[in-house]
């Protein structure tokens, strides 16, 4: 069995609020590494571009797909009107009923994930360089710009 992150999440917070920054990272069941596979993790790209830039749900800051995970950074945007787990639990069930029948598996994704609130300190272009170079640290590529699927949207900061 692997081991459960503690959950963070503030009692008092409001998690709709378009203001906030979030970086996420979102695993899949038992960590499988079902993006390893191009198709896969093509998807998943498309739905977060499309999720950012046609949907209009969220702002894009970084992005980058793991083989059994995935990383966002992000915030709500005013237009979407629900709250950061509301978004992520639609993240979520859009792409497992696509998913799990391309890939016959049951569930994709673990139950929870992992946010962060970027606090106004915090750096989000360090913290986007920090996301994107995850396959320089796991020794994938010797630069994120030569993963697929790492990705920073400059043009939202």
């Amino acid at each position: 069995m692997l081991p459960k992150r503690k959950q963070l999440h503030l009692v008092d917070y409001d998690y709709s609020n378009t203001d906030a920054v979030y970086f996420i990272t979102i695993c899949t069941y038992n960590k499988k590494a079902y993006f390893k596979k191009t198709d896969i993790a093509e998807y998943i790209a498309k739905e977060i571009d499309y999720r950012s830039r046609v949907a209009d749900e969220v702002t894009m800051f970084a992005y980058c797909i793991m083989p059994d995970h995935v990383h966002l950074l992000l915030k709500l945007n005013e237009g979407y009107g629900k709250s950061l787990p509301n978004w992520v639990a639609a993240f979520k069930k859009y792409n497992s009923r696509i998913l799990t029948m391309m890939l016959d598996i049951k569930p994709l994704w673990q139950a929870n994930y992992y946010k962060h609130i970027v606090r106004r300190n915090e750096s989000l272009k360090n913290i986007a360089e920090y996301i994107a170079n995850n396959p320089v640290r796991k020794n994938f590529v010797t630069q994120w710009q030569n993963y697929q699927f790492s990705r920073i949207y400059y043009d939202a900061f």
